[in-house]
């Protein structure tokens, strides 16, 4: 568990001598990412130092929901993109955010000065891990808007409702909804929340899929292989192309048929493939995630892979299984 006050002093030490606060939640950017990057911007508004959420992802690839927040709160946060960040970027001090990984952030060419970034995040690190002299990894935290819910209370920061709302999604989206991965803290922020004003109905609406895109989950289901009587694996035609988050949705629909780990490969982009990985705890889905070049934690990780198939994708993942889950791989 890290020490959230020390987080809290090396954030304020670091304010005198820079001209803004960057904050960059990770590629792909889901209900976490946006979450504890909002309540990491109101932190930095009791200083009075201007701070800038910077986000680089196509409209047209954001979950529905999260676009929704991003809507919402560019009213009264300042959220940029990278050529807009380009055009007033000075000394600033840098705040990665439920990600430590380099191929994860849009402006990874600019994190040179490890003095100047700190790291807030809740995933396994690796040889890939941002240089930082300042690394805030609690892996036993449900998510990084835990973490952040828990920085706002220690520097006694008022939440005001709808952050509230976007922090409580972060967490029940890395708790699917609180029922996996839950500590007596997790359950204590999100009462915390709920006291500030967090309406529960209205973050569950923002899970609530809108028609094209659980069409979409729904086709990538009907795939579902079950490869062992312990693991699923979702794996979608060569011609389709989904969300990162249309993919973590068919790995947490797969779980209603009680595997003890689910695992959805499809296209994101022209030449990327990505892995989504859930579990119940049994098979450590971030250690299986790292044989990919990515992570998470135990319950909720995932890998992107260049230049490979998904069929590929699949029959590795499987060899790596196999071992410890006797896969059977007669349908592979």
């Amino acid at each position: 568990m890290i020490n959230i006050k020390e987080l809290k002093e090396t954030i304020e030490k670091k304010l005198d001598f820079v001209d803004k606060v960057i904050i960059l939640p990770h590629n792909s950017i889901d209900y976490d990412a946006i979450g504890s990057a909002l309540g990491l911007s109101l932190n930095i508004k009791k200083y009075e130092k201007e701070s800038f959420i910077l986000m680089n992802d196509p409209i047209y690839k954001i979950d529905y929901g999260v676009k929704s927040i991003i809507d919402d709160a560019s009213k009264e946060f300042n959220i940029i993109n990278r050529d807009e960040y380009n055009n007033i970027k000075g000394n600033d001090l840098y705040i990665v955010t439920d990600v430590n990984k380099k191929c994860l952030v849009s402006i990874n060419d600019y994190l040179k000065n490890p003095d100047n970034i700190v790291i807030i995040d809740h995933h396994e690190e690796d040889d890939n891990t941002i240089e930082s002299n300042n690394r805030y990894i609690d892996k036993s935290a449900s998510s990084a808007s835990e973490i952040v819910t828990k920085l706002l209370c220690n520097n006694k920061v008022k939440i005001p409702s709808n952050v509230a709302n976007y922090l409580l999604a972060g967490i029940y989206l890395d708790t699917h909804n609180l029922t996996t991965n839950v500590t007596g803290e997790t359950a204590r922020m999100a009462t915390k929340l709920i006291d500030c004003g967090a309406n529960v109905e209205k973050v569950t609406e923002l899970f609530e899929e809108d028609f094209v895109s659980d069409r979409k989950v729904q086709e990538l289901v009907s795939n579902l292989n079950m490869v062992t009587y312990k693991v699923a694996i979702l794996a979608a035609s060569e011609d389709s192309e989904y969300t990162k988050e249309e993919l973590a949705k068919a790995a947490d629909y797969a779980l209603k048929f009680n595997p003890d780990a689910s695992f959805s490969i499809g296209k994101i982009d022209d030449d990327l493939i990505s892995i989504s990985a859930r579990s119940r705890a049994k098979i450590d889905v971030g250690k299986v995630m790292s044989e990919f070049g990515g992570g998470g934690s135990p319950f909720s990780a995932a890998a992107r892979l260049s230049d490979t198939t998904i069929d590929d994708t699949a029959k590795k993942l499987v060899k790596i299984l196999e071992p410890k889950y006797k896969v059977q791989k007669e349908n592979l």
